[in-house]
């Protein structure tokens, strides 16, 4: 038989055609590349590029001039020169400069005043003006000093009346005696006559 002896020609499959959805894609595509395009131009324009290291050292440059053209030119060189007349009066810390340092007698000194008019009993601190380690130095061999000018100061209190101490310039003029007794007997004892300032912390006059 004719028919079946002849082969069956199997039909070609047609091949399908890729369809791109162009309407698609433009729906993801076109928004994002309009903000892309909207953050481009919005960072050229608003953001600046940061300054080079010659810009900031020009900016600074022009601040420090802008603050020497305002500022009186005798109150920038009086504080240098008030701080070089300081510096030797004992400062060992030249960026610190001297300032007061303060000592107390250790115990309180009584005495009878003058011709039996009352007794007297105070509690003194003295005080120094130089740096802080020549001051600590000095405070050491200081107390060393202590047991005659005790006595000195003792003797002085004995010079004085009740009446004399129960004003207030009487005060003031035991605290100034004191002060020129202390400083002259340093001068004897071979010591520097450094002390600033007397103070009587506790006064008691009966």
């Amino acid at each position: 038989m004719e028919d079946d002896s002849e082969q069956i020609e199997p039909k070609p499959k047609k091949r399908k055609k890729l369809v791109i959805p162009w309407k698609t894609l433009s729906l993801y595509i076109l928004p994002a590349l309009i903000v892309f395009i909207i953050f481009f131009v919005m960072h050229n324009s608003l953001v600046q590029a940061p300054l080079s290291r010659e810009d900031i050292e020009v900016l600074l440059d022009n601040k420090q001039e802008e603050k020497i053209s305002k500022s009186n030119p005798k109150e920038t060189i009086d504080p240098i020169e008030t701080s070089k007349e300081e510096l030797p009066q004992g400062s060992n810390i030249p960026f610190i400069g001297p300032q007061h340092f303060y000592h107390s007698f250790t115990g309180a000194l009584a005495t009878d005043l003058k011709n039996g008019s009352g007794i007297l009993t105070i509690e003194l601190t003295v005080s120094i003006f130089m740096g802080k380690l020549n001051a600590e130095t000095y405070f050491e061999s200081f107390k060393t000093f202590e047991p005659p000018l005790r006595s000195v100061i003792l003797a002085l209190m004995r010079t004085k009346t009740k009446t004399q101490l129960d004003t207030t310039q009487g005060k003031e003029s035991l605290k100034l005696d004191i002060l020129e007794a202390i400083n002259n007997e340093l001068v004897k004892l071979g010591a520097k006559p450094e002390i600033k300032t007397v103070q009587l912390t506790k006064l008691l006059l009966i």
